[in-house]
């Protein structure tokens, strides 16, 4: 299976929360110190510590927190709509950080399909330029 990065080298302090939202199939690799991982519907809770990893086996929320200083990985087998959402809450902040938002995707995936579709069609109508030679 190819995997796509979505988050390399995310660094946790202690008592941070990272929140995937609608992220099944997307996987959780633990580089250093330890991580509690919960998943919505799933009565299991895992502890993964450094060099084990976890692929999310529901839709929902999905839950990791640091429980120590930890370095962590997301990647996906899709390299886009990965998630609808993806938060996280430092150790001592009560604002969350929104790392991705599949709707914000969205809207710039069309953006960059109407500038290329304005392109193409100025492209039909404007007429070919061709020196002349008073340009020469």
């Amino acid at each position: 299976m190819e995997e796509y990065l979505v988050q390399g080298s995310l660094g946790l302090t202690r008592g941070s929360m990272l929140r995937i939202e609608d992220g099944r199939d997307m996987l959780l690799y633990v580089w250093e110190g330890e991580v509690w991982l919960t998943e919505e519907g799933e009565r299991r809770d895992r502890i993964l510590k450094a060099g084990q990893w976890h692929r999310l086996e529901r839709q929902g929320a999905a839950v990791g927190y640091a429980l120590d200083r930890s370095v962590v990985t997301l990647t996906a087998p899709e390299p886009a709509q990965y998630a609808r959402r993806i938060l996280l809450v430092n150790a001592g902040s009560a604002a969350p950080v929104e790392l991705y938002n599949a709707s914000q995707e969205r809207v710039h995936r069309l953006a960059q399909l109407a500038a290329r579709l304005r392109r193409r069609w100025a492209g039909l109508f404007a007429p070919y330029s061709r020196p002349t030679t008073a340009a020469l």
